[in-house]
């Protein structure tokens, strides 16, 4: 059974989506607007309680595109070449079944309660559909911001120290390092192209600035 988009944005109306690229801030300013308004903050990251159990349902017949990351062959994983990670991200069907559970919690949390998704949505027509303008945010950084900030960030550690535990790191993180240029580029196209409000990250950037945006984007001030 598939549901419409329709039903799920009447059913997502206390739902305001961060997307854009690593780096951007979608993070902490989930978690700043969550601390300020009591929203409940979703997340879709590896390391959180929902990825687990989203991994403990996990149903060949259902989610067949799914992985495990215990059974990934990270050698093999991170030696691939530019163009073969950016064929895999476009053939994203395993991203697409966890969307699918991250829907469904989403719908779960906002029945009596206000929450900000910070979540991985790649199919922007889709997310359009199943909210308004005024509750979607793209927070993006530049490549060169990302290349720096990356790898240092706590969240990040697991990916980082695996990397390096690998044969010949450096060439696999230059691989990563042509890839968030990329990202980068193509997400703030993107950004352009679907018309969404957007906060570009900046030397100058702060916290209580970027939340200021948001929070008018949001009509938070006003709630």
């Amino acid at each position: 059974m598939n549901i419409a988009n329709n039903i799920l944005k009447y059913n997502l109306q206390n739902v305001y989506f961060l997307v854009g690229t690593a780096c951007g801030g979608k993070t902490t300013m989930a978690r700043e607007i969550s601390k300020k308004y009591g929203f409940i903050h979703f997340s879709d990251n590896w390391n959180d309680d929902v990825f687990k159990v989203w991994q403990s349902i996990i149903d060949e017949k259902y989610q067949p595109n799914a992985t495990n990351r215990k059974e990934i062959d990270w050698e093999e994983y991170f030696s691939r070449s530019v163009e073969e990670f950016l064929a895999d991200k476009n053939d994203n069907h395993g991203t697409n079944e966890y969307l699918e559970f991250s829907i469904i919690e989403l719908v779960k949390l906002s029945q009596n309660n206000k929450v900000i998704a910070d979540i991985w949505i790649d199919d922007w027509e889709f997310l359009m559909e199943i909210s308004d303008y005024s509750r979607i945010a793209c927070l993006l950084a530049p490549g060169e911001m990302i290349i720096r900030d990356y790898y240092e960030r706590a969240d990040h550690k697991d990916f980082t120290d695996c990397i390096k535990s690998l044969h010949e790191p450096e060439k696999k993180f230059e691989t990563q390092n042509e890839l968030f240029m990329i990202g980068a580029r193509e997400m703030a196209e993107k950004a352009k192209k679907h018309k969404l409000y957007k906060i570009m990250r900046s030397e100058t950037s702060t916290i209580e600035n970027t939340l200021s945006l948001l929070e008018s984007h949001f009509c938070l001030s006003h709630s």
